[in-house]
């Protein structure tokens, strides 16, 4: 044997040396710690792992669904629980124990549906986006978070419900401008374009008293889609609602209003003038107004 095989040998004994200086119920000791770290990784930390991976959560019915939006999603390297849970110890530790259990009763139970996720609260958005934007990647939207969420204590989720699990009406996960609108009506916050938008502002046109009587013959000289087009029917959308017009005493006093301008016809077919009057009224009737739809 060479003198470095020697060494090599001598080296790689050192710890079973020192293992067998060790008192025999001390190493004892060592070896049941070492079975019960085992049987304790076994146990627990495996299935906490496995728990709470998105594929595992994802398997169950309730949750399927979501697993499959989020994995084509730009949170898709995101955990479930990054969002789902709230960033402080006592919640993830209670969340990490509740998958414990579901990993051993997921086997048994194939139909259980657990509730072990909750709605995104902003301290769990905030773990990640720290960093609260002002404007839109576009450069078109103002987007002052800091006031919105810091000071009215707005939820993120209110404005950001399609961020990951499924597109808007609209076909985005972009927020919807209907729901900016919930608030922004005027009255509880301004509703001007420009509180909101950096090149967007309403013509003058819009500013007519008129403007309801004589903006379809206003389409070929404006772009409507440029501010319109954040909703799919922006036409229809207006045209559905009742027009502040058309209160209790209407159907006494629009025969007044249809001598003034008579625009029936952009909301109404012949048929529901005719239950009334027998027949489609001929005054002031304009071929060119047409049905909304």
């Amino acid at each position: 044997m060479s003198e470095e095989t020697a060494e090599k040998r001598s080296w790689r004994d050192v710890p079973r040396r020192l293992w067998m200086r060790l008192p025999a119920r001390r190493r004892r000791w060592i070896v049941r710690g070492g079975v019960a770290a085992t049987v304790l990784a076994l146990i627990l930390l495996i299935p906490g792992y496995v728990g709470s991976q998105p594929g595992f959560i994802g398997h169950y019915s309730n949750f399927h669904a979501q697993y499959q939006t989020w994995s084509r999603s730009a949170h898709a390297e995101v955990p479930c629980q990054r969002c789902h849970v709230s960033p402080d110890l006592f919640s993830r530790t209670t969340f990490n124990l509740k998958m414990i259990g579901e990993v051993y009763i997921s086997p048994i139970a194939r139909s259980r549906q657990p509730k072990v996720l909750s709605s995104p609260t902003n301290a769990a958005c905030q773990s990640c986006h720290i960093d609260l934007r002002t404007v839109s990647p576009s450069g078109d939207l103002k987007i002052p978070h800091r006031a919105h969420v810091g000071v009215l204590g707005i939820k993120c989720v209110k404005c950001h419900a399609y961020l990951v699990h499924g597109k808007s009406p609209e076909g985005s996960n972009k927020p919807r401008m209907v729901t900016c609108l919930t608030c922004h009506d005027g009255r509880k916050a301004k509703n001007a374009c420009v509180t909101c938008h950096t090149n967007k502002a309403a013509p003058a046109g819009h500013r007519s008293a008129e403007w309801l009587v004589i903006h379809p013959t206003q389409q070929a000289k404006l772009d409507c889609a440029k501010c319109h087009a954040w909703t799919a029917h922006w036409c229809k959308d207006c045209h559905s609602r009742r027009p502040p017009t058309h209160v209790a005493k209407w159907r006494t006093t629009h025969g007044l209003r249809v001598k003034a301008h008579r625009d029936c016809e952009a909301c109404h077919q012949a048929s529901f003038c005719v239950r009334c009057h027998g027949e489609v009224p001929k005054l002031n009737f304009d071929a060119t107004v047409k049905l909304v739809q």
